[in-house]
């Protein structure tokens, strides 16, 4: 039966966030009323398939996240640039045999990781990830895309060459194979999902503000 560790990245500094970040982490950013970081860490919390949950930050903010009950690794920052090189990390550390589940902090979306999983399964995949009509091309130019047309991944193109963003989270197979974003996006044992649920990338202002406006409807009940 195949192992899957479930990592949450929370080693990000937040730029586009502007001075916010300079007195709290990106992790740490409230939407309406709990820390971003919460989200992406319940969508592994109710995973059945997940055994173990790590969470890869840094110095800052090792000390807070380690009394949620779940195992922190502080990252090396010459090391770990995006999330391939951070599971690369954790993988190496860990020395796991387990397969990735690889979630980003500032991300909210709808989606059960476990059907994720299965698909992972049922394909015999490498890589899993999602894309979404994203219905704004300067957000797209903000982010990576995927044409599938040609099967090509595109990274912040200032001109995207696709409507479809691709979201997290990533299911990655544990291989020995040096990885990075392009080449396992147009790896040939790829599975692409179409995500149709809501989803926010805290990573500047202006979505911030509409990921609080959602949220307060959730609590507020309107």
């Amino acid at each position: 039966m195949e192992k899957f560790l479930g990592v949450l990245f929370c080693g990000g500094r937040g730029e586009r966030l502007g001075e916010i970040t300079n007195f709290i982490s990106k992790s740490f950013i409230p939407v309406y009323d709990k820390p971003v970081f919460r989200f992406g860490l319940e969508l592994l919390e109710n995973s059945k398939k997940i055994e173990e949950i790590i969470i890869l930050t840094n110095e800052d903010n090792d000390t807070k996240l380690r009394q949620l009950g779940h195992r922190t690794i502080v990252q090396s920052d010459s090391r770990v640039n995006d999330m391939f090189s951070g599971w690369d990390f954790v993988k190496k550390y860990l020395r796991t045999k387990s397969h990735g589940v690889l979630v980003p902090s500032d991300n909210i979306c709808e989606v059960k990781i476990d059907n994720l999983i299965k698909t992972f399964e049922k394909k015999n995949s490498e890589f899993l990830f999602s894309i979404k009509d994203i219905g704004s091309k300067e957000k797209l130019s903000q982010m990576g895309c995927f044409d599938i047309e040609t099967g090509k991944f595109h990274y912040k193109n200032p001109d995207p060459p696709s409507k479809y963003g691709v979201i997290a989270p990533y299911i990655i197979e544990n291989s020995p194979v040096n990885i990075s974003g392009r080449n396992m996006f147009e790896s040939a044992d790829k599975e692409v999902v179409f995500h149709k649920g809501y989803w926010f990338d805290i990573g500047d202002n202006d979505s911030l503000i509409e990921a609080s406006i959602w949220r307060q409807k959730i609590i507020k009940g309107f």
